[in-house]
Parts: C-alpha cells; sequence; structure tokens
C-alpha cells in the first residue's frame, strides 16, 4: 500500500502541474480538462489499490488473482475515462491526454524507481 501511495502523489504532483499549465496557457477550460485527464488514472490506480488489498499475508493463488482482477479493471476503467473525458474535453482534448500521458508516465517511473 505504501507504493501505491507513493505513484498516487506522484500522479497528482504532475496532474496539477499539467492543469496549472493549462491555465497559464489556455485558461480555465484547458485546465478542467488536463484535471479530468490526470483524474481518470488516478482514479485507476485507486481502484486497483482497492482491489489487490488484504489483510495480512494472503496465500500467492489469491494474491495474483487479485493483482490480474486489479489490472484488468485498472486497465478497463482508465479506457473508459479516456473515451468519456476525450468526448468531454472537446477543443482542449490535447490538455486531457498530456495529463493522461503524465500521470501514466508517473506511474511507471515510481513504479521503475522504486
Amino acid at each position: 500500500m505504501k507504493q501505491i501511495r507513493t505513484v498516487l502523489i506522484a500522479m497528482s504532483a504532475l496532474t496539477v502541474a499539467v492543469a496549472a499549465t493549462a491555465f497559464f496557457f489556455a485558461g480555465p477550460q484547458a485546465m478542467l480538462a488536463a484535471l479530468g485527464g490526470g483524474s481518470s488514472q488516478i482514479v485507476a490506480v485507486l481502484a486497483y489499490g482497492w482491489i489487490v488489498r488484504s489483510k495480512g499475508i494472503p496465500a500467492p493463488k489469491e494474491m495474483l488473482a487479485k493483482h490480474f482482477l486489479g489490472e484488468i479493471v485498472k486497465i478497463m476503467l482508465a479506457l473508459a475515462l479516456m473515451v468519456v473525458g476525450f468526448y468531454l474535453s472537446g477543443a482542449n482534448v490535447a490538455w486531457f491526454a498530456g495529463a493522461f500521458l503524465a500521470a501514466l508516465a508517473a506511474y511507471w517511473l515510481v513504479l521503475i524507481l522504486k
């Protein structure tokens, strides 16, 4: 859970940075699109963390099953939120995609560096 918390903090920080940049360069609508893009990844990782959590030490088979279920839910949720976000972002789809990719990059960087 500590690693998921670290990932969420990094994803949130990059999402806020992209949203602030979007606000500075393109206005409040772009900022909202960027917040939506990053938040879609954050929600997906939160769902993963909720699925894989367990009390005590689970059996290896149970741990693997939870991990695969969590990954499937995370990917499907991220894709669904991305499609909805692209639809709702309109002219600010680039800011949505930028924050989405920044949050995704933070996810992978934290996991690689840990």
